[in-house]
């Protein structure tokens, strides 16, 4: 009782000596994930995803993955906050059902930021975020809170609309996220909720809102409410996760994906205050929270699927369980018949009380996971089962895992056997590492690429067995064409691998084959290069992703098996094809400006399945050149400029279908066959002139379009 008192007096203290908080100046700032091969954009005013991600499918995703794939998997999301004060409800929502997602002051969205852009910290320590305090390869940290009822702008100030009676919680954020390879596909987020009232919260209650989608933005031709209503539906009750497929549309290329969201855990004054750790808690006598989903549909839904549309609704959204096992068949198909347009939530509660001034954690996730190979065709889209849902669920039990870090057992208690570090305490987020990924350089030439990689994964220390495991490197390599569907970095596979010898692990190929007897560098990077390896008889204007793992041992005195980096850590995208042509000359036939593929039929075998996803290329091109393309009546219809040190592809096929990393072999240009107005060309034949622009020297040639 003394405790509480004093508690109480400090906390009366903090309110009578802080500014009001009734009116501030909103800022708003969208950062996001992108460490691993998911990208989640989380804001400071409580929201995440991008709602705009349709029609600005080139900016940054919303919830997409695999990145840079085009394939999303979220409209807009944001947590809900209830609770009962004096026996009054309040409840205060960041996000709620509403066609163009957040605005400021908009119904719903009562969250605001008083002034602070999301933070970035890492545990990498060449990372120019680095942080002691990080504790993942990439923590987004945000601060909100439901105190403001109007904001203050350039132009006057804005009442949050319907905002009157805020419950008065400030939220802390932190999201976690790693680039190992057993990790990059979720992002776990810490929500910190504080009590910042002079009253007793009682029966709280902790929601995720989210309009889950699962659609193609690059390849879909779908607008508005038929964009959304292609969605299969479904809920994992061991795991808590609720999740979303692609169960009718025809989006083609696209990705057979599942994209979903969970509530993994709770610190709730000590305890670790989850329906998953039910036994303990009934064993100390504690009331186990309930975790479960709801359903509605985004409009016109009627009974158990009426959308919530105040307060009192989206309290009783969370008190009451949805009965899902009545509705699974019907959420699972109805998007094959386009009716999947539902809204998905996520609930745990309720924490009994929390006090003025005191805090509580809740931790959610956003996870996704691909279709087996063998389940990636347009017609098994609508497949939903055990099989087709493994590899989702794998990354599911990582997030768990991750989440658990030395808690074994899972009862938030640092046990007999559990303290793998030795340091006293209960880490979560403490999980088994694979050795660094290589720093990787690639030099790209006419048709072939050197890797280069650094030494720096073999001082690499595992956290739990504390060992120095390294064992070895694996080259990897995309395959032609992958780009195509999204999925790249998917389609990589190992071509070389080189490991220590004098051991029962691997092949003992040793690394005299690849090992170079003294550090290569280059200009402007400080780098040692101890490695190389060549790969030759690339395609040239094909698309290639290259990347360098290491892996270890494992260890059989801790029962760790042996992990790999990720490819995806330190991959490059590459270009192959002539370097800049430094001998041009008006009458040069040994290095003459070409393009290909010439003639151009339509539908060529990297064109994407609109006509702003073509390309054909010009080749051996002077550093510094102009390109125009002519009718045979001499009327200009294109003009190109190309600059060798800056060119990195400007049409929309590398915004689709590429990443910002990739390397281009400085002698080429891609053009998307549109005309300076951004019309399609018409069959026929038409003239082209290459100009060096440091000599005035010009090269002609034709070029034929068969549609």
């Amino acid at each position: 009782m003394q405790n509480r008192k004093r508690l109480f007096f400090i906390i009366i203290t903090l309110f009578l000596a802080a500014p009001s908080y009734t009116y501030a100046q909103q800022s708003f700032d969208r950062k996001v994930t992108n460490v691993g091969n998911m990208g989640l954009s989380i804001s400071n005013v409580g929201t995440i995803g991008k709602p705009d991600v349709l029609d600005d499918p080139s900016g940054d995703p919303s919830f997409e993955f695999p990145l840079n794939s085009g394939q999303e998997h979220l409209f807009e999301a944001g947590i809900w906050v209830g609770a009962l004060v004096n026996g009054t409800l309040r409840l205060s929502t960041s996000a709620v059902t509403n066609p163009s997602g957040y605005s400021t002051g908009r119904a719903g969205y009562e969250f605001t930021n008083g002034g602070n852009d999301i933070a970035l910290r890492s545990s990498l320590p060449e990372s120019p975020f680095f942080s002691p305090l990080a504790v993942s390869h990439q923590d987004l940290v945000a601060n909100f809170s439901d105190r403001r009822i109007a904001i203050e702008t350039e132009t006057g100030s804005i009442t949050i609309s319907g905002h009157e009676n805020p419950l008065l919680v400030d939220v802390d954020l932190e999201s976690y996220n790693w680039n190992f390879s057993f990790t990059e596909e979720f992002t776990i987020l810490k929500y910190t909720f504080i009590n910042s009232s002079e009253q007793v919260w009682d029966s709280v209650y902790i929601g995720m809102y989210a309009d889950l989608i699962n659609r193609n933005v690059n390849s879909s031709l779908d607008q508005g409410g038929a964009f959304f209503n292609k969605n299969g539906i479904g809920y994992m009750d061991s795991l808590y996760t609720s999740y979303v497929f692609d169960a009718g549309s025809s989006d083609n290329p696209s990705i057979n994906t599942y994209g979903g969201m969970g509530i993994i855990g709770a610190d709730y004054r000590d305890l670790m205050y989850h329906e998953s750790n039910e036994e303990y808690l009934r064993s100390i006598g504690e009331r186990v929270p309930e975790v479960g989903p709801s359903y509605w549909l985004f409009s016109a839904g009627s009974g158990d699927f009426l959308g919530p549309n105040d307060d009192q609704l989206r309290y009783d959204r969370m008190v009451n369980d949805f009965p899902y096992d009545q509705y699974e068949d019907r959420l699972r198909t109805d998007g094959q018949n386009s009716e999947g347009n539902y809204i998905s939530f996520m609930k745990i509660g309720p924490f009994p009380e929390v006090l003025p001034g005191e805090r509580f954690s809740v931790y959610f996730t956003y996870v996704a996971g691909s279709k087996p190979g063998n389940f990636q065709r347009l017609v098994d889209k609508p497949v939903d089962n055990e099989t087709t849902r493994a590899p989702f669920v794998e990354n599911i039990s990582w997030v768990f895992r991750t989440f658990q870090g030395e808690d074994d057992n899972n009862n938030g208690m640092l046990d007999d056997g559990e303290d793998l570090n030795d340091n006293g305490t209960l880490d979560r987020f403490l999980i088994p590492e694979p050795p660094q990924s290589p720093r990787t350089k690639v030099v790209l030439e006419s048709n072939s690429a050197t890797l280069y990689w650094d030494r720096r994964a073999e001082e690499s220390i595992d956290p739990i067995s504390g060992e120095q495991d390294f064992e070895g490197y694996r080259v990897y390599k995309s395959q032609l064409g992958a780009d195509l569907d999204g999925n790249i970095g998917g389609s990589v596979q190992p071509i070389a691998e080189f490991d220590s010898t004098g051991n029962n692990i691997g092949f003992n190929t040793g690394f005299d084959a690849i090992e170079l007897s003294q550090p290569e560098t280059f200009s402007g990077d400080d780098t040692e290069y101890w490695y190389k390896y060549e790969i030759a008889d690339l395609m040239s204007g094909w698309q290639y992703q290259f990347s360098i793992t290491a892996f270890d041992g494992g260890s059989s005195d801790t029962d760790i098996e042996s992990l790999e980096s990720s490819p995806n850590a330190n991959a490059v995208r590459v270009f192959p094809g002539t370097p800049a042509n430094t001998d041009f000359k008006s009458n040069n036939d040994e290095f003459k400006v070409g393009v290909y593929p010439n003639p151009y039929r339509v539908n060529a075998a990297w064109d994407g399945s609109n006509t702003l996803q073509r390309k054909i290329v010009f080749y051996n091109l002077p550093e510094l050149a102009e390109v125009k393309v002519y009718t045979l009546a001499g009327e200009l219809v294109a003009q190109l400029q190309h600059d060798a040190n800056t060119y990195n592809g400007d049409i929309r096929w590398f915004e689709d279908f590429s990443a910002d990393n990739r390397i281009m072999s400085g002698g080429e240009h891609a053009w998307d066959l549109l005309s300076e107005a951004n019309q399609n060309l018409s069959t026929g034949l038409y003239l082209y002139t290459v100009e060096d622009k440091d000599t005035g020297a010009t090269q002609r040639g034709k070029l034929v379009i068969i549609k």
